[in-house]
């Protein structure tokens, strides 16, 4: 009798356990919901960042917006900060580092440490807007939204710059400004948003909008080749390597190469012959413009070579450079303004992305919705390094926002495993007293 009676309490005490144990999931699960005023401020910031209304909404253009989105949304995480328990991820830290060290290289500055001073100022804000992505985003709901912010915006910046047909020396440039005022930069912000734009249309239920997602990236594509930029062209042919290895050969989608191809040759067809006429001048040696990108290609190796440790200050090339350009290579930018501290910091910012989607890929497997956005994301992460060897671009922000996409898709990607093998160990130790942990799970939105 006295052995049937510790047994009973002793299952008495496991339940009691496990009962906390759920208590603890759930009160887990409430910190992370206020960080809600972070993240909607962080969607209002997108929306102002990549589509720019006050380039387009008269009257808007006296009203710093993104200024005004991007503090609230620093400061919502600033007073929920006492609910965030993780630590910041190693990609996150190297920001900071870079962000410092271009700090630094605008007080040592040798050439104009006010003009320095001032870039480094603007790419700054990159930071709390990053750490936000990384603590505020903390579903996949939440990031699915993010990224259609992003696509969609840059989808109607396609089309409407296609419909206005802005044209720079024949040359498609977009009608507003920012990162869509020259031909190149547009082409850029372009392709690294069309393998999204797929992946949101995979995820999308309803036919009307997987129909509207399918002509809106014909009419991107479109764009790109009305660009006329030769390194859009091989960025583009760079990001649809890696999508249809991901998407047409690794996802089962065959029919994807010969729609890829056939897509391809009716878009060169009915483009403009411009891209063709700048590829035949750079070939043969009669385009200035190559070669002149040559000569700022190894300027920028000279300059870095000769302040190799703080370079001359973020955006100080271009009075260095005896053109007054920039040094058209994101790599050689970081290098020759901000000192070989910022190229290696860089570049392990952007390595962190690509080894974040190799562990999501690994972790998640099959046509998950994870899988899809990891699978894209890497196409997008490809071409934007393809692209940002032939243009300035290392203080743009969409470089960091799309690895802090893989940092966040990593956090959820091993959430989900983890709690799936607590599932598993969950049925094998009885379902009926590990009942309360597994509906703080299910409850969630953790089950796989």
């Amino acid at each position: 009798m006295g052995t049937v009676t510790s047994v009973t309490h002793r299952d008495a005490s496991v339940a009691n356990a496990r009962a906390k144990d759920a208590t603890s999931v759930r009160h887990g699960i409430s910190r992370q919901r206020p960080l809600v005023g972070a993240y909607v401020s962080l969607l209002l910031f997108m929306v102002v960042y990549c589509a720019r209304p006050e380039d387009w909404i008269p009257g808007l253009s006296i009203v710093p917006l993104a200024k005004i989105t991007a503090i609230l949304a620093l400061l919502a995480l600033v007073f929920y900060v006492r609910y965030i328990r993780q630590r910041l991820p190693q990609e996150v830290l190297y920001l900071v580092f870079l962000t410092g060290q271009l700090f630094l290289a605008s007080m040592m500055s040798p050439v104009w440490r006010a003009g320095a001073l001032q870039q480094t100022l603007e790419f700054a804000k990159v930071l709390p807007l990053v750490i936000v992505i990384a603590m505020a985003v903390n579903t996949a709901g939440r990031l699915r939204r993010l990224i259609f912010v992003q696509a969609a915006s840059v989808a109607v910046i396609a089309v409407v710059a296609v419909w206005k047909g802005h044209l720079i020396m024949g040359r498609l440039a977009g009608t507003l400004g920012g990162s869509y005022s020259d031909p190149n930069d547009l082409a850029l912000a372009i392709i690294i948003s069309l393998p999204l734009c797929f992946a949101l249309l995979l995820l999308s239920r309803s036919r009307i909008r997987k129909a509207a997602w399918a002509l809106v990236m014909l009419v991107m594509l479109y764009a790109v080749f009305l660009t006329a930029s030769r390194g859009g062209l091989i960025t583009l042919i760079a990001t649809a390597a890696i999508f249809l290895w991901e998407f047409a050969i690794r996802g089962g989608r065959r029919h994807l190469l010969v729609l890829a191809v056939l897509v391809g040759f009716i878009l060169w067809q009915f483009s403009s012959g411009t891209l063709a006429e700048r590829f035949k001048g750079a070939l043969s040696g009669t385009e200035s413009s190559a070669e002149g990108r040559q000569q700022l290609f190894w300027r920028s190796v000279e300059v870095t070579k000769e302040h190799p440790l703080f370079g001359v200050g973020p955006d100080n090339f271009e009075e260095i450079s005896g053109s007054w350009h920039g040094t058209h290579n994101s790599f050689t930018e970081m290098s020759s303004e901000g000192g070989l501290p910022a190229f290696a910091l860089y570049v392990l910012i952007l390595w962190s992305g690509f080894k974040n989607l190799s562990v999501i890929k690994r972790l998640v497997r099959g046509p998950t919705e994870s899988n899809l956005l990891a699978r894209a994301l890497h196409a997008s992460m490809a071409g934007y390094v393809v692209g940002s060897l032939f243009l300035s671009v290392a203080y743009q922000f969409f470089p960091y926002f799309l690895v802090a996409y893989t940092t966040v898709l990593f956090q959820i990607a091993k959430a989900s495993a983890s709690h799936s093998k607590e599932r598993e160990s969950v049925s094998q130790e009885g379902p009926e007293t590990w009942a309360p942990l597994q509906g703080a799970i299910d409850s969630a939105g953790w089950a796989p």
